[in-house]
Parts: C-alpha cells; structure tokens; sequence
C-alpha cells in the first residue's frame, strides 16, 4: 500500500507582531482610519444600487452576533457641506447601514460597534464621473442588474462621457451600451416587470429590439397574466405569442405592409409629424419578421432644388425627439440630394445655453457622400464634435440627443453597394 501524509487539519495558528511583520515586508502606514459611524454621511446619490432594506436588515444581525469584520473597511470620501468638511459613504452602503441598525437595536457589549474602519479618497480623484465608476466595477462580484447599468450609462453620458471611454473603464461592449439602453427608453410599466421579476432583462431587451417599447410592454404584460394565471411567477419565450408566419398573410394584408414600407421609406418621411411617424414604427415594428418577405425596393431619391441664394431649403429634415420640457425638437438634421449619387447635409441644435445652425448648401464637391446613409453619419459625427462642449454635455436633452445618433449611427444603408465599397478600399 502506498503511504500517504495524513492531512493536518488542526494545526494551530501561532499570531505574531504585526508592526515587526510590516517592517520586514517594507510595509508602510495605512490609509485605513476608524470613524464613529454616527460621524459618516450618506447620500444615495453617491451610490450606483438601491438601498436594499432585506440585505440591510440580515448584515445587522450578522453583525451582532459576529460584531464587524474590520477586514471590510468603508469606501469614503470628504465633502464640503456648509463649510464643513464630512465624511461620506459611497462604497459600503449596506454593511454602513447594518452597523447604524445594529447599533440602534442593541448589541451585546462584546460586539459593540464604537468606530467603522473607513478608507478615504484622495480629494483630486473624487468626482461624480469616478464615484459611478467605482460604484460599478466595485459591485462586480454582485454584478448591476442590465436596468441599473443603464441608469448609470445615462447619467455618464449626462456628464460628457463618450461610449469609447464607458466601454474601456467598464470593459463592456458598444452593444451593451445600445441594448441597456433600449431598456431604459421602455416604458415605466415594462421597467417594473422587470424591477419585480417577472420577466428577465435579456428577455425583455429582444422584445424591445424585436416589436419596439409598447409592443413588447403589452406582449409582456399579456404573457406575465397568463403565467400568473397558470401559477408561475415568470415569463419565459415560449409563452410569449409566436409572430405571424409570412403563409399567414393574405393579399390585401401584404399589400398594407408594402404600403406602409413605402411610407417609411420615402424621403419625405422625416418631414411628417411626430405623431404620424411614431405611428408608422409603431405598425411596422411588430412585423419585423415579415419584412424581408415583403418587397423594399425603393424609389430614387429626388435630385433638390436650391433657391435663388444655393440654400436647399426644400430638403429632408430629420428631427431628434421631442424634449418634453420645451416641447422642442433639439437636433435637427437637412439632407440634400444635389445631384445624382451626391448628398449634402447640414445640422442645427438647440441644448441647454447653447444653439448652432448652418444651411444646407453646397460648398464643393469634396464635401459631398455618395449616398443618404453615409451624409447621415457624416451629419452624426459633426453633430458629436458640436455637441462636445461645456454647455451641452450636461444638458438635460443629451440622454435623449445620444440614443438618436446611435440610432442613426448604426441604421443600415440600403443604398450603398459593393462597387461603393470597393471604391472606398483602394
């Protein structure tokens, strides 16, 4: 029989002197301070995740019967408050709040709480941009739901940060970016079936992108009814009702989508009202798996006109959403077909303090796209330059303004061919 070491599952711990191990590693001071905990602050904006009172409450009672493990000190910053300096808690929130619970229900004398072990920022690096990303790779092993990440995503753009920079420090994706943000433009309603569970945010992310926000609402909410009724508490993609078949479409029925597709791809399209191209996605969107069943051949783009002064005021505009608070539309884009196969554009805006607008007219030939695709991403870049200024990145509108650009950004070209392409590599 071969020998074995038996395991040594006893052994004791014999503690020695911290300073002198220190010292020997050519350790140094620590950054770590105590602080009474009814001297740290809290404000849940500085916070990345909702204040969760069923984790609160089960870390307090941890905490006393174990007291608080000083291995998990507080993330902390000072801030000016009335001229004071105070300390307050942006990493932490909930063994922060057990401890203030604990305290305040009674705990035994040995596991009495008399000071919290905090770490405090250096003050150059506290901003609210680096408090959000903390806030969210800190949390990575409890990982953000798809709906808080986009609540954060917006508010980073809100302060002029740019996808590259939220793809690098979070090491996501553009797409993430694009699918979070399909979810946080949903509907109130939708947000709370997922806030609640019944469905998930992947599930409901492909129904957004599949049928567009109301749709996918009324299609959750449908299949969330039926599974309350069968005595389940989530929805999943079988219970959601199957598209219609292309076999399911009879003449007149086809006839209305190509159509309706017409509309859509009119070049005019952009000039109807809100209401009237709302409600030409709204039809097409639930149809999306029709679509490539159904003719889209398009008719050519009208040659535009130019007035007496070489403005091409009788041209495609396309309009940002309306921003409710001014009722106003704060990015416009003019697109021109000057002559055959040569596009121009000009763009103006109206954010916050700030305004800009230029005609759309022709400047030279170099200044010209060979399609109405690629002036509308040639229009999307200026706009980003324009946009990327002290008075607009904080702008209320902007949250908005972005999600329409990368709509715009990643739409596809119907018109741009392989010779283009090949003309473009050489």
């Amino acid at each position: 029989m071969a020998k074995t070491s038996p395991l040594v599952l006893d052994a004791m711990i014999v503690t020695g002197n911290t300073k002198a191990a220190v010292k020997a590693a050519g350790g140094g001071s620590s950054d770590l301070w105590t602080v009474p905990p009814d001297q740290i602050h809290y404000d849940p904006r500085d916070n990345v995740r909702p204040l969760d009172q069923d984790r609160v409450r089960h870390l307090a009672e941890l905490m006393k019967a174990n007291g608080y493990d000083r291995k998990k000190p507080l993330g902390c910053f000072v801030r000016k408050v009335g001229g004071e300096d105070r300390i307050f808690v942006y990493e932490g929130q909930h063994r922060y709040h057990a401890a203030l619970l604990a305290i305040l229900e009674g705990m035994p004398v040995d596991k009495m709480i008399d000071r919290l072990p905090i770490v405090i920022d250096e003050a150059k690096s506290v901003n609210r941009v680096n408090l959000i990303y903390a806030g969210i790779t800190n949390n990575d092993g409890e990982k953000l739901t798809p709906l808080q990440l986009a609540e954060k995503v917006i508010e980073l753009q809100e302060l002029g940060e740019s996808n590259a920079a939220i793809c690098k420090r979070l090491n996501i994706t553009e797409q993430t970016i694009r699918d979070v943000l399909l979810l946080a433009n949903a509907p109130a309603a939708l947000h709370k079936l997922v806030r609640d569970k019944v469905v998930s945010s992947t599930l409901a992310i492909d129904e957004i992108r599949t049928h567009g926000g109301d749709k996918a609402l009324e299609r959750l909410q449908s299949a969330a009814a039926q599974a309350k009724a069968g005595g389940k508490a989530k929805v999943t993609k079988k219970a959601l009702a199957k598209p219609h078949t292309v076999k399911s479409l009879d003449p007149q029925a086809k006839q209305l989508l190509q159509a309706l597709q017409s509309v859509l791809h009119d070049p005019v399209f952009g000039k109807l009202s809100p209401g009237t191209i709302a409600g030409v996605h709204a039809a097409l969107t639930p149809h999306a798996d029709l679509l490539d069943a159904v003719s889209t051949t398009r008719s050519k783009h009208p040659i535009h006109k130019p007035n007496e002064h070489g403005v091409y005021t009788d041209c495609e505009t396309l309009k940002a959403p309306l921003f409710k608070r001014t009722n106003k539309h704060p990015v416009e884009i003019d697109l021109a077909q000057v002559d055959l196969g040569k596009w121009i554009f000009s763009t103006s805006y109206a954010i916050g303090t700030a305004a800009g607008s230029g005609p759309c007219k022709l400047r030279g030939a170099d200044t010209t796209y060979p399609t109405r695709g690629q002036a509308i991403r040639a229009a999307v870049q200026s706009l980003r330059k324009q946009l990327d200024q002290w008075n607009t990145r904080n702008a209320k509108e902007m949250p908005g303004v972005h999600a329409w650009l990368e709509q715009l950004w990643t739409a596809p070209d119907p018109d741009w061919t392989g010779e283009m392409a090949a003309e473009v590599a050489k």
